[in-house]
């Protein structure tokens, strides 16, 4: 997980980021990184999968759960923990903060 020793970077508009709709977006450095919008909450995380490599916008959004869409792992959107199968490694979620009409990502040691 992120710690606060970075910057937040505007990455997408927040019309751009429709309801249970994944979003890849490129961040400062050409980093990919997938958003979601939550019931307005706009969550922000490694656009692909780090089972194996897979791009994580042709999962899809169940709550507060993101899954995979190849072989159906499940991370937790608020802390990126794996939540099935257990124990796998966790995806590396950003905080994120809306200023105006931008979404902003914290970008941290890379």
């Amino acid at each position: 997980m992120a710690t606060d020793s970075g910057a937040f970077v505007a990455v997408a508009r927040v019309k751009d980021v429709k309801p249970g709709q994944i979003k890849t977006v490129r961040a400062r450095g050409g980093y990919e990184i997938a958003l979601a919008n939550v019931g307005g909450r706009i969550y922000a995380f490694d656009a692909y999968c780090p089972h194996q490599r897979w791009p994580l916008k042709w999962g899809a959004v169940e709550g507060e759960t993101l899954v995979c869409g190849l072989h159906g792992w499940c991370f937790d959107l608020n802390s990126g923990d794996a939540v099935d199968p257990p124990l796998a490694d966790c995806l590396q979620v950003y905080p994120v903060r809306i200023e105006g009409d931008l979404v902003q990502v914290g970008i941290y040691n890379r």
